[in-house]
């Protein structure tokens, strides 16, 4: 390579660093009739996960959604892994994707409402995922209540947001666990599949339903629930360069100054 194109490149290298991958978790919802059947999503964040800065997207109440579903809050995170100085999550190496809704209530009718969480963006090491995992039901009226709460992990491609099988679409389900007129109670299980590339997708769903047709004086609320699932092996979200900023570009110029002056050597 001519030493003049090798210092343009060096030059639109400083010029232009590499984008680096972007994280996003995003909330959303679906019911039968609104929203011309698609799923609207409520509220967005984006940013690195670090040590001190996890994700987090809070929708808080007085929440009404579709035909009078209500809740105090819905919470959607990506917390970084044990060791952080941010503690929570699953306690494992990787970070921890978590979905929960508390103080939900049904409208006097019953009826089903989905609530959607997605991060994009994750990574891992390959593309076989184990996937530790945690489906909880925190807050339950005691009793016969008609409510039942399905929660559902799906994987999907990169940018697959809300993707699922039922309304979106193109989300793989990894797990579903039903909770029905369930006190509060928790199952950790540890999950296997497959990430369709790198980055990729994953969603969490609450199907959140009470059947106040069979059960008309039933309490109307108080349920929350969680789901926390670990995409295994994670590896480190890059920034625009390896060795992150400046040092790292130097790195790279160096190499690429040392395999130019080879060639000139051989020639």
């Amino acid at each position: 390579m001519p030493k003049r194109s090798l210092l343009l490149l060096l030059a639109a290298m400083l010029a232009c660093p590499l984008p680096a991958f972007a994280d996003t978790v995003t909330i959303g919802w679906w019911q039968d009739g609104f929203n011309n059947n698609q799923v609207k999503a409520l509220s967005a964040t984006s940013g690195p996960i670090t040590a001190t800065s996890p994700i987090v997207q809070i929708v808080d109440h007085p929440l009404f959604l579709g035909s009078g579903f209500g809740f105090a809050q819905l919470i959607a995170m990506v917390i970084p892994p044990t060791g952080n100085v941010f503690s929570g999550g699953l306690g494992v190496a990787g970070p921890t994707f978590q979905f929960s809704f508390n103080n939900g209530f049904a409208p006097p009718n019953g009826g089903n409402i989905r609530l959607y969480a997605t991060w994009q963006g994750a990574v891992t090491a390959g593309n076989t995922l184990t996937l530790p995992s945690r489906f909880a039901i925190d807050e339950m009226p005691g009793g016969t209540n008609g409510f039942t709460v399905a929660e559902q992990i799906f994987v999907c491609g990169v940018g697959g947001l809300f993707c699922d099988n039922f309304v979106v679409g193109g989300g793989t389900l990894v797990r579903q666990i039903d909770f029905h007129d369930t006190p509060p109670s928790a199952q950790n299980i540890t999950l296997t599949g497959f990430a369709p590339g790198q980055a990729f997708s994953i969603t969490e769903v609450f199907d959140f339903t009470q059947d106040r047709g069979t059960f008309p004086f039933a309490p109307q609320g108080n349920v929350g629930a969680t789901i926390m699932t670990d995409p295994a092996a994670p590896v480190p979200v890059p920034g625009p360069i390896a060795g992150a900023g400046l040092p790292g570009l130097i790195l790279a110029v160096g190499g690429l100054l040392g395999w130019w002056r080879r060639r000139q050597a051989i020639a």
